[in-house]
């Protein structure tokens, strides 16, 4: 038998870092905005040898269980006492250590995939499970539209449908580890505040009015990625000057999101970053749904 899983990517609309622990973990609030689109495919086969293999349409992606949708096919068998034969594979769309939640929204839709068809663990126990692979884990594992706190593990769901302007999403094709971006995050940053930030942001959601949403994005971990890869600096100008509301990194980044007011605008802003940098240089994701969300 064979099942196939969507695996989403997420925004990180605002990302405050409130304090900086005693084992070098930084502790913070964000908003995540899970994304349709770009999104990976995951397809479980459990007709398999014994073991669990990983493979991937994408060259010098780890596999197996090397992998983190491995280790989490395996977390799950040796939770749920099961003695796995499956093959995964990951046709791959989310860039890859791109501030956009890709290996850990593979982990995810591995779990949900596993307990979907075994029925094996219950809800709180397939989250204790997933909090053991990685902070932003559970967060996947039925992504909705979230405040997070602590390292990023403690989810507060925004209540209500939200409505996404228009979003344009850029990857300049060079990977950044969340690891770089928080050793070189100036530690004058660090500290509470952007309260005010946020909840109008979570407001101009709710409301759909794309002014508020753009004038109230955050992200702490921006400022020394702006300054170490001008690159990024470029396609967030580019953007604005097309025409787009703003522009900024999400998560650890690289990658690079554009909010706009309508589709046409979208689009000429789309244009423009094609225009302007080369397909080698810049990966645009254009065709976001606009859908509301919860």
């Amino acid at each position: 038998m064979i099942e196939r899983e969507f695996s989403q990517s997420k925004l990180n609309l605002f990302l405050k870092v409130t304090a900086r622990r005693p084992d070098g973990y930084h502790e913070l609030e964000t908003l995540f905005l899970p994304l349709p689109y770009p999104a990976d495919v995951i397809t479980v086969d459990y007709d398999g040898a014994p073991g669990i293999r990983v493979t991937s349409s994408l060259p010098g992606l780890p596999e197996n269980l090397e992998n983190l949708a491995g280790r989490a096919a395996l977390a799950y068998a040796e939770a749920a006492g099961i003695l796995p034969s499956w093959t995964i594979h990951i046709e791959k769309v989310i860039p890859v250590a791109a501030g956009m939640g890709g290996g850990s929204s593979d982990a995810g839709a591995v779990l949900r995939r596993l307990n979907g068809h075994f029925k094996a663990l219950p809800e709180n126990e397939l989250a204790r499970l997933a909090l053991t692979l990685g902070a932003d884990v559970p967060f996947f594992l039925y992504p909705h539209v979230s405040v997070a706190t602590g390292v990023g593990e403690v989810f507060r769901p925004v209540e209500g449908m939200v409505s996404p302007p228009p979003l344009l999403v850029v990857n300049p094709n060079f990977p950044v580890s969340a690891k770089w971006a928080y050793t070189h995050l100036d530690p004058a940053r660090i500290g509470n505040g952007g309260r005010e930030k946020l909840e109008k942001l979570v407001w101009g959601l709710r409301e759909g009015d794309a002014a508020m949403v753009a004038g109230n994005l955050h992200n702490d971990l921006a400022f020394a990625l702006y300054e170490k890869f001008p690159l990024l600096r470029m396609l967030r100008d580019t953007m604005k000057e097309a025409g787009a509301l703003n522009a900024e990194i999400t998560g650890s980044g690289p990658t690079l999101y554009a909010v706009c007011e309508t589709v046409e605008i979208r689009r000429q802003v789309a244009q423009r970053v094609r225009e302007r940098f080369a397909k080698e240089t810049a990966t645009v994701f254009e065709n976001i749904p606009l859908s509301p969300i919860k």
